[in-house]
């Protein structure tokens, strides 16, 4: 009898400690996750800042730098809004003009302390 609750408490204690072994795999296998989710979305916002900002570039040179300084807001799922509601924003900032040359700057940002993409843009009218 005595060895019986030997072997069941050893039974117990090696449960406990595959418990433990899975429950930290576990743990990291859901940080794994968690940061993966997060640079997906890094990697969302990038890809749409690069398509908004080559949309501007095009009209800009289109308009041969006539659409001037522009901002545009966008919501969190890049749809035009107002600037009330917007989660991301982009610029166009002319930053030299002269008669032969036109060099600007389009920036978008989630805050202006954080931009995600920038681009240069240089026309020769």
């Amino acid at each position: 009898m005595n060895s019986i609750k030997r072997h069941s408490s050893l039974f117990l204690i090696e449960l406990m400690v595959s418990l433990l072994f899975f429950s930290l795999a576990a743990g990291i296998c859901i940080q794994f996750f968690v940061h993966s989710h997060l640079l997906s979305g890094e990697a969302a916002n990038l890809n749409n800042a690069v398509m908004i900002s080559q949309s501007l570039a095009e009209e800009f040179r289109a308009t041969s730098g006539e659409i001037g300084e522009t901002i545009l807001y966008y919501n969190q799922y890049w749809e035009p809004t107002q600037q009330e509601l917007a989660t991301f924003t982009s610029k166009v900032q002319i930053v030299e003009e002269t008669p032969d040359l036109i060099t600007a700057h389009i920036i978008v940002y989630e805050d202006v302390s954080h931009p995600i993409y920038t681009l240069e843009v240089i026309i020769c009218p």
